[in-house]
C-alpha cells in the first residue's frame, strides 16, 4: 500500500474511532484540490483549521468520502486500518513515539484486544526506561535496543494483519460458494 491509500483507509475509518486525528482528513481534502479534484464537500472540509470540533466536522468527512464513492469501514476493519497505519509510520520513522502512543491507547480502547498488547507493553516500558532506566514491562528491550524491538513487532503486526486479510478473503470466498451452490432436487 502506498502512503495516500493507507491515509484514505485511516480517514474511512474516522467514525469508529473516538480519538481520530481530524487534521489527517483536512491535509487529504488539500491533497485532493491540489490534485484538482473539487465538490463542495471537499472544500467545506478544506475550511477547517485547528482547533477542529470533530461533531462539526464529521458529517463533511462522510460526505466528502461520498462524493468519490467510498465507503467507511466498519469497526473491525477500521482498527486494523489505523493499525495499518501506525505500523507503517512506525516503519518509515515518521513520528515514531506518538505512532506508538496511539497504538499503546488502541490497544486500551478495544480491550488488549487485535495484537495490539505489545504495542502497549514496548510504549509503557520505554517510558519506565526513560524515566527509572529499566523495563519491567517489555522483556529484553532496553534503551540501546528499543527502536529496534518496535520495528520488529511493527513488522510480525504487518504480517499479521495481512495473514488475517487474507485468511478472512478465502472464508469470505467460501462462503459466498456456498450460497452458489444450489442443491439438486
Amino acid at each position: 500500500m502506498t502512503d495516500k491509500q493507507h491515509i484514505l483507509r485511516l480517514i474511512q475509518s474516522h467514525k469508529q474511532l473516538d480519538n481520530f486525528d481530524y487534521s489527517k482528513a483536512v491535509d487529504w481534502v488539500i491533497d485532493l484540490i491540489r490534485q484538482g479534484k473539487e465538490t463542495e464537500n471537499v472544500l467545506r472540509l478544506a475550511s477547517f483549521s485547528e482547533p477542529i470540533d470533530r461533531f462539526e466536522i464529521r458529517p463533511y468527512v462522510t460526505k466528502a468520502l461520498n462524493d468519490f464513492g467510498i465507503e467507511e469501514l466498519d469497526y473491525k476493519s477500521a482498527v486494523i486500518a489505523v493499525t495499518h497505519y501506525h505500523l507503517n509510520e512506525i516503519l518509515n520513522d515518521r513520528q515514531v513515539r506518538k505512532n506508538l502512543q496511539s497504538l499503546s491507547q488502541l490497544c486500551v480502547d478495544n480491550d488488549y484486544k487485535y495484537g495490539l498488547v505489545n504495542f502497549y507493553l514496548i510504549y509503557h516500558g520505554w517510558d519506565e526506561l526513560e524515566e527509572i532506566g529499566v523495563n519491567y514491562y517489555f522483556e529484553g528491550a532496553n534503551l540501546d535496543n528499543i527502536e529496534e524491538v518496535l520495528k520488529k513487532e511493527a513488522r510480525s503486526g504487518l504480517t499479521n494483519i495481512f495473514t488475517e486479510k487474507m485468511r478472512n478473503q478465502s472464508n469470505n470466498i467460501k462462503q459466498e460458494k456456498k450460497k452458489k451452490h444450489y442443491p439438486r432436487p
